[in-house]
């Protein structure tokens, strides 16, 4: 019951980031290609969240690759990563991951070249033996 809940909530903030909300634009890194004036935002939501094994390196090492590698695939749109927020939503905001990863992309066909690219494949490489647990959730965002 908890882990869907927790689901649901991560595609809801997700959602919302998605909009183009002034709340998702004000935190987002201005470096990471934002989104042109006028253009609404990407409606394609990959959200991940890693669960590192006990003898992972820093972490720190596996969200400096995420935006030195990943964040350069052409068809990533935006891109947020960090660690679980010390205030979160009470009750119901799981908190026992490491690393938390949002990319945006134009379509389905964004979200394979990034997943075909060769720096998610080296990223996988470099970090993957470290993953413990990596829930993926993908979704397009609907206004109605």
């Amino acid at each position: 019951m908890m882990r869907n809940l927790s689901a649901a909530v991560l595609l809801a903030l997700a959602g919302l980031a998605a909009s183009g909300g002034d709340a998702a634009k004000a935190d987002a890194p201005k470096n990471l290609g934002d989104v042109k004036a006028g253009k609404p935002a990407p409606p394609y939501v990959h959200a991940v969240i890693f669960y590192l094994k006990k003898d992972a390196p820093e972490v720190e090492a596996l969200i400096r690759d995420t935006h030195q590698m990943l964040a350069k695939i052409p068809s990533v749109r935006k891109l947020w990563v960090g660690r679980p927020a010390a205030k979160s939503t009470p009750k119901f905001a799981v908190t026992d991951y490491q690393v938390g990863l949002l990319v945006l992309f134009d379509n389905y066909e964004g979200l394979q070249a990034y997943l075909d690219h060769e720096l998610h494949t080296q990223y996988i490489s470099r970090h993957g033996k470290y993953w413990d647990r990596v829930p993926v959730y993908d979704f397009v965002t609907q206004t109605k």
